[in-house]
């Protein structure tokens, strides 16, 4: 009975552990989130262009660093609609003169 109790302690460690690390990702996730909705309406057309082409490269670079890797399938579904989300308003027209 003693291991099962020591096997359950590292189980809530663990689980303890992680929902800290989801947190984080979630105050991140959040944060980048209203930056990027406060900054967008100020970017002019032109900026706009060249921040999708910019992220678009970044995008690849990180995806090229993680080719190594079994990720799961909802890691890279939501990779890509974060990505498309964020390259489609980066395409609307831009309220700022430019």
């Amino acid at each position: 009975m003693n291991h099962i109790n020591e096997v359950l302690d590292q189980v809530t460690t663990l689980v303890d552990a992680n929902r800290k690390k989801l947190g984080v990702l979630g105050a991140r996730a959040m944060v980048l989130g209203a930056f990027l909705e406060a900054a967008m309406p100020h970017f002019t057309t032109s900026q706009r262009a060249e921040i999708s082409r910019s992220f678009r490269r970044g995008i690849e670079e990180a995806m090229s660093l993680m080719d190594d890797l079994v990720l799961p399938a909802e890691y890279h579904s939501a990779l890509l609609e974060l990505t498309n989300a964020i390259l489609a308003t980066l395409g609307q027209q831009s309220v700022a003169r430019g």
